[in-house]
């Protein structure tokens, strides 16, 4: 028998057997002269005791089974996300319970495997320089707790195993919608596989968003399938614990962790609804930079050679909201065509170009809204220089 199996069977026996000593625990205890079977109710306490600590063993050693090995995935779900993506698995599915210690250390490594290795922190001291982010902002951390917490599941990118909280409920609507989404993830990594090397942290945050929004359609039709015959409000899916950190948390850093589930789900979304070749096309054919998801219709001949791309049109918008509003912040990441810093003797070095002179002027003007000591700006037609000492 299937270790899944057996841990239902245990758990429903437990449950069975539970109540039954309970019963007859009271029953004893109620009859008559309880102070003459003192002695015979304080050994039926002990014996339920013991009973229920040798059935709390057994689940405890089947859920130690259960994290060790794989879990078996309902064959309907897997049909569901092959029909739906127009996609085969390649491999079985794998899916395994993981303890909080044990998906905190995937997400870490999902981060370090976009990132690359120690970049995080480099990124994190050229965010703060630019006044992308707040001068108190620990970035590794914030990813971390972005990624895993009030998680239902999360997809490993280094071993290609979705990971499941120890509490996953497969009976549960909003839990299995969550493994729908991880699935999805799977089977878009079996179907088209990480490339060897990032060219920039941009084209990184673009494929997370094409491959993540793409993974919440999949979910949202699932969910919606489901609710067409159960009674379940979307709104249970969870995710309160998530949003509540999202709000704690600078502007900035929202809305790199929601741009694949708003911009990246409708850029999917849009493919979706077009055919299944032109969905498949967006993870052959991915965007470079997530300039080409916020504007999937621009026509920008400059992008064609390969962009540099640190922070993207994503990070140039959400630098600028704060001060010029989101209209003009807009305006101005539609004229991104390329941004590159780099970080030399405790200073960085960021030069950008714009598709036109008056972008690259209405970037300098949103710029200078930005108090920040001892920056020099230099435009040059549609190239702007920037140079700021750098901040730890």
């Amino acid at each position: 028998m299937k270790a899944e199996r057996v841990f239902q069977v245990l758990l429903c026996s437990g449950l069975l057997a539970g109540a039954w000593l309970y019963g007859q625990y009271w029953k004893r205890a109620a009859v008559p002269n309880a102070e003459d079977h003192s002695g015979d109710l304080r050994g039926v306490n002990a014996e339920l005791t013991r009973e229920l600590d040798e059935l709390r063993d057994e689940v405890a050693q089947v859920r130690s089974l259960l994290a060790k090995g794989s879990l078996a995935i309902p064959d309907d779900l897997i049909s569901f996300v092959e029909k739906d993506s127009g996609m085969v698995f390649l491999r079985a599915p794998l899916a395994k319970l993981a303890s909080p210690d044990v998906l905190r250390n995937a997400a870490e490594r999902n981060l370090n495997l976009l990132s690359g290795k120690g970049a995080i922190e480099l990124e994190e001291e050229a965010w703060k320089t630019i006044g992308l982010i707040p001068s108190n902002t620990a970035l590794r951390g914030q990813w971390i707790a972005i990624e895993t917490i009030d998680t239902r599941g999360l997809f490993d990118l280094t071993s290609g195993e979705i990971l499941l909280p120890e509490d996953f409920d497969p009976v549960s609507i909003p839990d299995s919608g969550s493994l729908v989404h991880q699935l999805a993830r799977q089977l878009q990594l079996q179907n088209y596989p990480l490339p060897a090397i990032w060219e920039s942290p941009d084209e990184a945050r673009a494929w997370q968003a094409v491959h993540r929004g793409a993974a919440s359609g999949v979910q949202g039709r699932y969910m919606l399938r489901r609710t067409a015959t159960e009674d379940i409000e979307l709104d249970d899916a969870g995710g309160y614990e998530r949003e509540a950190l999202l709000l704690q948390l600078s502007p900035a850093m929202q809305g790199f962790a929601n741009f694949p589930y708003l911009e990246g789900h409708r850029f999917a979304k849009k493919a979706y609804g077009q055919s299944r070749d032109a969905y498949r096309a967006i993870f052959q054919n991915r965007p470079a930079t997530s300039f080409e998801i916020l504007h999937p219709d621009a026509d920008h001949e400059e992008l064609e050679a390969g962009p540099i791309s640190n922070i993207g049109a994503l990070g140039l918008r959400l630098l600028l909201e704060p001060y010029v509003g989101n209209e003009t912040a807009d305006k101005i990441a539609a004229g991104w065509l390329s941004d590159r810093y780099e970080i030399e003797a405790a200073r960085l070095n960021w030069r950008l170009v714009f598709a036109q002179p008056e972008i690259a002027q209405s970037f300098v003007e949103g710029l200078q809204q930005i108090e920040t000591e001892g920056r020099s700006i230099n435009i040059d037609g549609t190239h702007v220089d920037v140079a700021l000492p750098l901040k730890k």
